[in-house]
């Protein structure tokens, strides 16, 4: 059954004359039906956008667990940048209608975030939609240092920075995904993260506050700001890496439910647009 089909096939008559959606087959998810996917080029070429005017960026979210070796289903392209240029970068992206155009939010929102707040956009013709965020939401400090590039020339936020900000933030499936891509040791978290002291409950209770005011009863707040040992977290969850690979991953063969053992740094693949 070709993509076309299984689109109609999720438009279903509720009853009533009514035409229901399934929100993973929305128009804001996949794109329209004549929509291609992009390009390698075409991905780059929209992330120069920033770069060719000095604004640093590095791709956060799915995409950047994809790069880490990590199975997901990537949603948006989702670009952290400095805070102080922000909307610079808003403004960049939309001064350019030739290949973007603002759309509205992803209509599957995952509890822990917020990122409906910001300004998203999509790719005419395309099947790609791009989301701005300002550095201080993702818990990372963008700048140069902190960038690494991906073999395909994309910024991705160097792995240390990229773990401490998940910790940090207490961002917990996110953290055991990526430990669990780049099969990471209790020993290398020792030699590359900040691991004295605790998570970061100022920017944890500022995002429960954000939560608040955007209309969520505490009740369904997903976001504990309580102090938690950055080691102690960092132990439970590299410990724990059989425990999650469950009956399916053989432990044989398998180092983590991502990487098999002896498996190459999934980094140095060349994956057009990652």
């Amino acid at each position: 059954m070709d993509e076309s089909q299984v689109k109609k096939d999720v438009h279903q008559d509720s009853g009533d004359g009514s035409v229901f959606v399934s929100p993973a087959f929305h128009p804001l998810v996949v794109g329209d039906e004549e929509d291609v996917d992009p390009s390698a080029e075409q991905v780059s070429a929209i992330v120069s956008i920033l770069l060719n005017a000095g604004i640093c960026c590095c791709f956060v979210q799915e995409f950047a667990l994809l790069y880490y070796g990590t199975r997901r289903l990537p949603n948006d392209r989702i670009l952290c940048v400095p805070d102080e240029q922000h909307e610079l970068a808003v403004e960049l992206f939309t001064s350019r209608c030739d290949i973007l155009k603002p759309c509205g939010p992803l209509p599957l929102r995952r509890p822990d975030l917020l990122n409906h707040k910001y300004p998203r956009f999509k790719a005419i013709g395309r099947t790609d939609f791009w989301l701005l965020l300002p550095a201080s939401y993702c818990h990372i400090a963008c700048e140069p240092n902190n960038v690494e590039w991906s073999q395909s020339g994309l910024p991705y936020p160097k792995l240390p920075v990229y773990v401490q900000s998940l910790m940090d933030t207490k961002t917990g499936v996110d953290l055991e995904d990526l430990i669990d891509g780049m099969d990471l040791s209790e020993e290398w978290g020792e030699q590359n993260l900040d691991l004295e002291g605790y998570t970061d409950t100022k920017w944890l209770e500022g995002y429960f506050g954000a939560f608040r005011q955007d209309g969520r009863d505490e009740m369904f707040i997903c976001i504990d700001p309580t102090p938690v040992s950055r080691r102690q977290m960092w132990q439970e969850f590299v410990l724990n890496k059989q425990r999650r690979m469950g009956w399916k991953y053989p432990p044989e063969v398998y180092a983590t439910r991502f990487r098999r053992h002896g498996s190459k740094d999934p980094r140095i693949r060349h994956i057009p647009g990652l």
